[in-house]
């Protein structure tokens, strides 16, 4: 083949190339992902009991969302520098990065917040328990952890991405490359299915996981006798545990 039709393949190849930063489109996509992300989080709130007041479980999902930014930040930094050089896209790169930071991220985070646990604990640091805020909730303590949450979260990618992509990227490579070749010549359709589609799937299981293990559980409080605790209710009074249920304003 000529010099030429070689860098004609290429410049063909490049312009049909999946982009993760490919303008108000994969910028749609990305907001059609954080709103499927949130719509999680307040579905999961309708199926508690008891549910958490609304001040509470907003405290409990901003801290998510402010992980979750991070955490697609590093993502989307992780997937265009390991795509350089590489046979598979940023896309393909950006989904399976996130797919492995997915699986490791659950296992590290679970292993990292216990290990908070009992810091806090050790030296009775109350404010900084995972999903309390005191009462009535203060945003003080809210702000305190989700600076430590957006943290861990984010160590937590930095730390999958040391230990395993970086080690086998060569054979990573390959089969991100193999993942997106059918969809390889349709970039849109491709940045849909690896930004959007497999995401939401994968973060609607992670952020169901990921709240269970910051949202302040019931029975954590028995065993500490705070079940007698008056608490803020929704409506600004003051009550017992039990009335945190506010399953009859549903």
């Amino acid at each position: 083949m000529s010099t030429e039709a070689t860098e004609a393949t290429e410049a063909i190849d490049a312009e049909v190339r999946c982009t993760i930063l490919g303008g108000p489109f994969a910028i749609a996509v990305q907001v059609c992902l954080a709103v499927a992300a949130i719509a999680t989080l307040i579905y999961k709130r309708h199926t508690e009991r008891p549910r958490r007041p609304w001040l509470v479980w907003f405290f409990d999902a901003t801290k998510q969302a402010f992980a979750g930014f991070l955490q697609h930040l590093v993502n989307l930094g992780f997937g265009m520098a390991f795509a350089t050089g590489s046979i598979a896209s940023e896309c393909a790169w950006y989904l399976l990065n996130f797919a492995i930071a997915v699986v490791c991220g659950v296992v590290l985070l679970y292993a990292a917040m216990e290990l908070y646990k009992k810091v806090i604990e050790h030296f009775q640091l109350h404010f900084l328990r995972s999903g309390e805020y005191g009462h009535p909730p203060s945003w003080k303590a809210w702000l305190a952890q989700l600076l430590i949450w957006g943290f861990l979260a984010s160590g937590e990618k930095v730390l999958t991405a040391i230990l395993v992509i970086v080690p086998l990227h060569p054979h990573l490579d390959v089969v991100a490359s193999a993942l997106e070749w059918p969809i390889k010549a349709y970039p849109k359709t491709e940045l849909v299915i690896v930004m959007a589609v497999a995401p939401v799937v994968l973060n609607m299981g992670f952020f169901w996981v990921i709240d269970n293990l910051i949202m302040r559980k019931r029975e954590d409080r028995k065993h500490e006798g705070e079940d007698r605790t008056p608490l803020l209710t929704e409506g600004g009074s003051c009550g017992s545990s039990a009335d945190t249920d506010d399953s009859h304003h549903a």
